[in-house]
């Protein structure tokens, strides 16, 4: 086996027993973002079997962000059906092993997608609608991951998606929303879709004129996370989470023990 599907095994080995390890990327003598990508397609194609993804992740989509990582361009990662919940969900706590909570923008695809599409308008004509998210990260590594490498071999942190409800993306604008996150009431971050690429609309194309130039096409009903817009906040047992996007709308979900 090589050192690539050894080090995906090793990563799905730690989320299935809930047991954190050390770093993969040296472990397994990873050195570049290439071989990062590499285990994390291996890795998740280990999760989906013959399924197929149901959606994509961005990272990193704050420009502030990247230079100060010295990273040319955002990061990517796979969503996987299972790990999609609504508004209002229950999430077991216990399920996770260092759960913690990043506010986003997500949109759902109402057709697919084989070619680069032209613009943002273009992008929000093949739309469903656009949502309030909520992502539960989580990470296979003790502490969480140090190198980037690590990162994307563990498709970004992926835990689950908590998705809100769908508002038509040209029924508003996502230039200068201002977005905010509560733990039991009170308030623990807040951002502004600004952040992400501009818009998070800019994200989500680049995302998929990225994919199309790569020979990968997108489906109707895929879901793209388009990236963090505060901080993570660590989650406990017993929380209720709720974000707020003003005109894009609100979702909650709580975890139990």
């Amino acid at each position: 086996m090589s050192n690539i599907e050894q080090a995906a095994q090793a990563l799905l080995d730690a989320r299935t027993s809930g047991t954190p390890r050390g770093s993969v990327a040296s472990e397994y003598a990873l050195t570049d973002l290439t071989a990062a990508y590499a285990v994390q397609h291996a890795l998740i194609a280990r999760q989906l079997g013959a399924a197929r993804p149901a959606g994509y992740k961005l990272g990193l989509t704050d420009p502030r962000a990247r230079a100060a990582l010295g990273v040319p361009e955002p990061l990517r990662g796979v969503l996987l059906a299972a790990n999609e919940y609504s508004d209002g969900a229950t999430l077991r706590h216990a399920d996770f092993i260092a759960p913690r909570l990043e506010i986003e923008v997500a949109m759902r695809l109402a057709r697919d997608i084989e070619q680069p599409l032209a613009d943002r308008a273009a992008l929000v004509a093949a739309l469903e609608g656009v949502m309030p998210a909520l992502e539960v990260c989580d990470s296979a590594f003790d502490g969480w991951p140090k190198s980037l490498v690590d990162a994307i071999a563990d498709n970004l942190s992926s835990g689950v998606h908590v998705l809100g409800q769908p508002v038509a993306a040209d029924s508003l604008s996502l230039d200068d929303l201002a977005v905010a996150l509560k733990l039991n009431g009170d308030p623990v971050g807040s951002g502004n879709t600004a952040s992400c690429m501009g818009n998070p609309l800019d994200a989500a194309l680049w995302l998929i004129n990225q994919m199309v130039a790569a020979g990968q096409s997108l489906r109707a009903g895929d879901v793209i996370m388009t990236g963090a817009l505060a901080g993570m906040q660590p989650v406990a047992a017993g929380d209720l989470a709720e974000v707020d996007m003003g005109a894009l709308g609100t979702l909650s979900c709580r975890f139990s023990g």
